[in-house]
């Protein structure tokens, strides 16, 4: 698949069929602590279109990377910070080089949305002030669904 090609990586058809039908991107909005709170409020993640995740930033001494792989800017730092191989999450600690292979979707607040392949396409939130990250979704149709 011509998408898939450019990232060099294996996506979700829901993903791809949302990309397709969101040339712009979108936001979606979804409250990650519903099970824990019922008073919490949703937050709007903007769902980055296919040119913006291919846009190049730096991270000040640092690197550069794509938006898609903005991750291994951050875990790079947070390694150097931490002195730590692992990061904790609302399912266990949780292997940084797992994270750092994050397929980053989208961003709200400094926060960034991923695509992790290796726990079955499953959507993950990677918290940019802590480093911890928070499995909200078991597929993108599901995190789709909560919207």
């Amino acid at each position: 698949m011509e998408i898939e090609e450019k990232y060099n990586k294996k996506l979700p058809i829901a993903y791809l069929n949302f990309l397709r039908e969101n040339p712009e991107g979108d936001e979606i909005a979804f409250d990650e602590y519903k099970e824990e709170n019922s008073h919490s409020e949703n937050r709007y993640w903007q769902i980055m279109s296919e040119s913006v995740l291919l846009e190049t930033w730096e991270m000040n001494d640092v690197g550069k990377a794509m938006n898609f792989e903005c991750l291994k800017l951050y875990i790079q730092v947070q390694r150097e910070y931490s002195g730590n191989e692992f990061t904790e999450s609302n399912v266990g600690k949780i292997d940084l080089n797992r994270v750092e292979s994050g397929f980053v979707i989208g961003e709200e607040n400094g926060d960034y949305l991923y695509i992790d392949s290796s726990d079955n396409y499953s959507v993950w939130i990677y918290y940019h002030d802590g480093g911890d990250v928070m499995r909200i979704a078991n597929s993108f149709e599901d995190l789709l669904k909560e919207d």
